[in-house]
């Protein structure tokens, strides 16, 4: 809803199944598509690109974590914020001020784009190592580049789950206000 004080509230749907889906179909059908033209022009596949995107996933894992545990406490969690603030204590998974609720939107958003870019060069790496499967035994080149294609494939796999997991989160549980109220 909108009302003229405010406009309109915006809204951050999770990333849908066949988003990931039609991404990665995309990025492997026009990777399968240029690399068997242009194979010759195609830079080699070195480890440490891998290694760069799986150092991105953990640090996503770590953010995923982190966020997850900041807004949904757990009851030791809660307990020890007893402890140190009396009884006055805010319920789980409230966020304490709007830069809070600002840091987790863009984490939101990060996780997001890390998901769809994930998917995107999952495809494409896929679609590399199916073509250079084909082509092993042809060619010398495919086989000294195939495992390289497939850590790159692993590594775009693990930072599209993690990016899933970051945006999924985000997600701030409902308050006890919101259980009260009439169902938003």
């Amino acid at each position: 809803m909108s009302d003229d004080k405010h406009g309109p509230e915006p809204t951050l749907r999770p990333t849908a199944p066949s988003t990931i889906i039609v991404c990665a179909l995309a990025g492997g059908a026009l990777t399968m598509l240029l690399v068997a033209r242009y194979y010759q022009q195609v830079p080699e596949l070195a480890w440490y690109n891998s290694a760069a995107i799986l150092a991105l996933a953990v640090l996503l894992a770590w953010m995923a974590w982190h966020t997850k545990r900041t807004l949904n406490p757990s009851a030791r969690q809660m307990r020890a914020q007893a402890v140190r603030q009396g009884e006055d204590r805010p319920p789980a998974g409230a966020v304490r001020g709007p830069e809070h609720a600002i840091q987790i939107a863009r984490f939101a958003v990060l996780g997001k784009a890390a998901a769809v870019g994930g998917a995107l060069f999952f495809g494409a790496y896929l679609g590399f190592s199916i073509w250079l499967a084909v082509q092993s035994e042809r060619l010398q080149a495919a086989s000294d580049d195939l495992p390289g294609a497939i850590l790159g494939a692993v590594a775009c796999a693990a930072l599209t789950t993690t990016a899933l997991w970051l945006e999924y989160s985000c997600r701030i549980p409902p308050s006890q206000e919101d259980e009260d109220g009439p169902p938003r």
